[in-house]
């Protein structure tokens, strides 16, 4: 992994069960996946509790999702150069909380990794409710959801262009 040691750099540990090797163009190429989701997903989220709109709500939680996982995959790809490719999507929890980058010490750069870890989590416990559930999400769950994927495909941005 070729990478600036000021800014960048990696934990070593095992690499989820299933992975697969990336590159930069791939980081990219997901990151603006991210955006354009997370995009979506604040556009089609209501902010009342209106009944004809919870269904958009859902939806809206379910793209964020996505944004989520394309932004856990941006960084994972740029950083490390590989990204999860498991059937469980909470390997990738474990591949993403391998990253640092930014600014501070090794202190401040690990306790971004696990918060991006914690914000991927968050996201992971409603995947299955937002995607296949028949109960819709709250307003509550869903604001949480977008932000949780917002601090992901935000640290992406930074890890992709560390200068802007």
């Amino acid at each position: 992994c070729h990478q600036n040691e000021l800014t960048m750099g990696v934990k070593m540990s095992p690499s989820p069960a299933r992975s697969r090797a990336c590159g930069v163009e791939d980081a990219r190429i997901r990151y603006r996946h991210a955006v354009a989701y997370l995009e979506v997903a604040k556009t089609v989220m209501s902010e009342t509790a209106r009944p004809e709109e919870l269904d958009y709500n859902h939806v809206a939680a379910g793209v964020a999702v996505l944004a989520a996982i394309a932004g856990s995959d941006a960084l994972c790809c740029r950083l490390i150069g590989e990204r999860s490719r498991g059937q469980d999507h909470r390997d990738a929890i474990a591949l993403l909380e391998t990253v640092r980058f930014g600014d501070g010490d090794i202190r401040i750069r690990a306790r971004r990794e696990r918060d991006l870890g914690k914000a991927l989590g968050i996201v992971l416990d409603l995947k299955d409710q937002s995607h296949y559930g028949t109960t819709l999400l709250g307003t509550t769950e869903i604001k949480r959801l977008i932000r949780s994927a917002s601090k992901i495909v935000e640290a992406a941005g930074q890890a992709l262009d560390p200068e802007g």
